[in-house]
């Protein structure tokens, strides 16, 4: 059965809210090595020998993964790989009247990091403290839009066993536990992400070649309580995942920060939101430009500029090249001898410009744009002095 509830989405986006922040925090180790997930395709597994489907067994672990009664709840989870098992995730969910995505709240504490993410279904925020910073929606749009997710997680595992019953949060549960099959899910989620015309995330398929799994779930409402994964990867380490849910099918408040800040975030956090973006814009075949890129006012203060008949000078630039970060001190200078706005992005900007630029072609950097008052734009390409620049804004119309 295909599920598309609003808690297997929040449960997905928690795990690679984790594992994001797991790679960024093991990517800062290099000593750690075995405990990065490495993006190695692992060989095709057999067809899962599933127990049969009237079984104890493997009845209760379908019902893990039927969440149509799970509408809200708070959750915590730990994750750890390696050196690296002080990773505390909390949050809280509750489902989208509209079936849509589900409101998300999610709290990360790793290494003395704390960062957090909010999805609203239309709108997500990275958060710090109770400052946000909007994910874009060139990232987030391809997401919203397209909510349903038809996976199949009871063809993930194999070989159910009945593990007795356990009290968790205060009700009684059926514990199970089972095998995890990595090609099962590596074909799932490829399967949902070629809908799109992405890739499935790296932290979510090609990265592990086995596991175990343990689910907990409600005896008189065969809801999941918790479920416990360890998992193998592909680079010989291992990844452990233990999430547990409480206040079950209870109101929570889940709103949008306080604070909202253009751009984006900066420091660890800037880190994490960075490598989040890349896998969402893999999965959704988005183009993976930088955050900074995506989140840039430029194109608007240009636009803006241009409507009010002022001289516009665009500096496009890649941060890494020598005479890019050269031409810092010229824009400076510009900004400084005339009365034009002085603006420099990232050349992964540049689409956002739309008409301003889309005729001139740019394609290197460092490559200075300059609009007159008529709106007529043309490009110069390569290092210019503040002379030279100077010369050129004043000659223009």
């Amino acid at each position: 059965m295909a599920i598309s509830r609003p808690f297997l989405l929040a449960l997905l986006g928690v795990v690679l809210f984790g594992a994001t922040a797991l790679a960024v925090q093991n990517a800062r180790n290099a000593s750690d090595s075995d405990a990065t997930p490495a993006a190695v395709q692992s060989d095709a597994a057999p067809a899962p020998a599933q127990a049969p489907a009237d079984s104890g067994p493997a009845k209760t672990l379908r019902s893990a993964f039927d969440f149509s009664q799970l509408e809200s709840g708070r959750f915590e989870a730990q994750l750890g790989a390696g050196k690296s098992r002080g990773i505390q995730i909390a949050g809280a969910f509750v489902a989208n009247e509209t079936k849509g995505l589900p409101k998300l709240r999610v709290r990360i504490s790793a290494g003395g990091v704390k960062a957090g993410f909010v999805s609203l279904g239309d709108k997500a925020y990275f958060i710090r403290g109770d400052t946000g910073w909007r994910v874009p929606a060139a990232l987030w749009a391809p997401i919203a839009q397209n909510s349903p997710l038809a996976v199949h997680p009871s063809t993930w595992v194999r070989d159910a066993k009945s593990e007795g019953s356990e009290t968790i949060a205060g009700v009684k549960a059926d514990h199970v536990s089972a095998t995890l099959d990595p090609q099962a899910v590596a074909n799932d989620f490829a399967q949902v992400a070629s809908q799109s015309g992405g890739k499935p995330p790296r932290a979510l398929s090609g990265a592990f070649k086995g596991g175990e799994i343990d689910v907990w779930v409600g005896t008189d409402d065969n809801i999941l309580r918790r479920m416990s994964a360890n998992l193998i990867l592909a680079s010989g380490g291992r990844i452990e995942l233990d999430l547990r849910l409480s206040d079950v099918n209870k109101p929570q408040q889940i709103e949008a920060p306080t604070s909202v800040r253009t751009g984006a975030p900066s420091g660890a956090l800037g880190a994490l939101a960075q490598t989040l973006a890349g896998n969402i814009g893999r999965t959704t075949g988005t183009d993976n430009a930088s955050l900074k890129a995506l989140t840039s006012p430029n194109p608007g203060k240009a636009a803006r500029a241009v409507r009010d008949h002022k001289k516009v000078v665009i500096l496009f630039r890649n941060a890494r090249g020598l005479d890019d970060r050269a031409m810092a001190a010229v824009m400076r200078s510009v900004d400084q001898r005339t009365k034009a706005v002085v603006l420099t992005d990232d050349v992964a900007a540049v689409e956002r410009y739309g008409k301003l630029v889309e005729d001139l072609g740019v394609s290197q950097t460092p490559s200075i744009v300059l609009i007159d008052r008529t709106g007529r734009a043309r490009i110069i390409e390569g290092y210019v002095d503040s002379d030279s620049l100077t010369q050129a804004v004043a000659d223009a119309r």
